[in-house]
């Protein structure tokens, strides 16, 4: 029974080395290979817009102003945003009011990144004033979204008349008129 129990022990054994110069063997050639590099991870970021559509450069109303400016049609619900060499860089549809603020030419006097409508029920981004109203600036901003963080319209219905006075546009176009229009850029409103 002796002689069993040493077979058995050396067995054990002889398949104990077998295993551990595999496993060193398999460890000694892993670190021959460098480590995995950590994944990149891009920091915590707003999610940008999507990007816009293509843009569809139709032509200015007649009688649209001269220089670097904005030009809001009330009757296309329509804005083109033109450069001074008269080269016209953007264009889309918006939702207005009809007849408002009325026509001629005004100038952009104040920006706001957030801002909420007179009664404090809607909230809006990318607020760019540029006409007086009864009671309250009318400006260029993003779709107003309720208390509860819905849309008052969706993008597919801008080029309606839709707004209380201000001139809406999708998030994307906001935040890049936002950006090209600067205090004192002219806004010319025609029919």
């Amino acid at each position: 029974m002796t002689q069993l129990k040493v077979a058995i022990r050396a067995l054990f054994l002889l398949g104990l080395a077998v295993t551990l110069s595999v496993f060193t063997a398999t460890a000694v050639g892993a670190q021959d290979v460098p480590p995995a590099e950590p994944p990149v991870t891009a920091p915590a970021a707003e999610v940008p817009p999507p990007a816009p559509p293509a843009p569809d450069m139709r032509g200015l109303p007649f009688n649209s102003g001269s220089g670097r400016r904005v030009v809001y049609s009330m009757e296309q619900q329509r804005v083109w945003w033109v450069e001074d060499n008269e080269a016209v860089v953007h264009t889309y549809l918006v939702s207005g009011r009809y007849k408002t603020p009325g026509e001629g030419t005004y100038h952009v006097f104040s920006k706001s990144r957030y801002t909420t409508s007179v009664g404090g029920g809607a909230s809006m981004q990318w607020m760019v004033r540029f006409a007086h109203g009864s009671d309250a600036a009318i400006g260029f901003h993003s779709i107003p979204v309720n208390r509860r963080g819905q849309p008052l319209q969706s993008e597919d219905e801008l080029g309606s008349y839709r707004s209380h006075g201000c001139v809406r546009q999708s998030n994307w176009n906001a935040s890049l008129l936002y950006d090209w229009a600067q205090i004192g850029t002219q806004v010319v409103v025609v029919k």
